[in-house]
């Protein structure tokens, strides 16, 4: 081979080695004219939400409040699309006989411990229901910790006490008979 083409072959191969090296670590740009669509993140919330509503039970007449509020002090948190959600609060009133002996205000973190991590970060305190009196305990309440906008929930049973004092366990029976409000879904109802 001649020494000048053989010096530009050399040359030839080395120009090619160093684009295709420089090229492995050149990240993928986009066409100027080429506009990925955005997706605007939204921030949502479920409604404020009030329920009032009383009980016979042992000659005594038992009325609870319930109000949900999307809370804007809550950390929110965001689904796969990147909309975010507010988390909320719950507060709950028990009146016996017209004279109140709890009032409490609930969050997601009242469940923290019984609650998964990853759960617990990606989730939301979306409802409460009642569910029965329980002779010699108290009223029985139903929580909900739920992925925003799917049926992915943990429910709680909390019994409250005359007392005031409350305990609650991880819901493993969902078809109770009793229930006269139900898990509000959007709309409050």
């Amino acid at each position: 081979m001649n020494k000048p083409l053989s010096t530009l072959l050399i040359l030839s191969l080395s120009h090619f080695l160093i684009f295709s090296l420089s090229a492995c670590g050149k990240k993928e740009t986009k066409d100027d004219n080429w506009a990925a669509p955005e997706h605007e993140v939204v921030t949502r919330q479920l409604p404020d939400l009030k329920l009032t509503d009383s009980i016979k039970n042992g000659g005594h007449t038992y009325v609870y409040s319930i109000l949900r509020t999307p809370s804007d002090s809550l950390p929110s948190v965001e689904d796969d699309l990147e909309d975010q959600f507010k988390d909320n609060t719950i507060r709950l009133t028990l009146r016996r006989d017209g004279k109140e002996y709890f009032d409490k205000t609930f969050t997601k973190s009242t469940f923290a411990s019984s609650i998964e991590k990853d759960f617990f970060c990606n989730s939301i305190l979306d409802g409460i229901r009642f569910i029965r009196v329980e002779p010699g305990q108290g009223l029985v309440f139903s929580f909900a910790v739920s992925y925003p906008d799917s049926d992915m929930s943990i429910p709680f049973l909390m019994t409250i006490a005359d007392n005031g004092s409350f305990t609650y366990v991880k819901d493993e029976n969902l078809d109770h008979e009793e229930g006269d409000s139900v898990f509000f879904d959007e709309d409050g109802v």
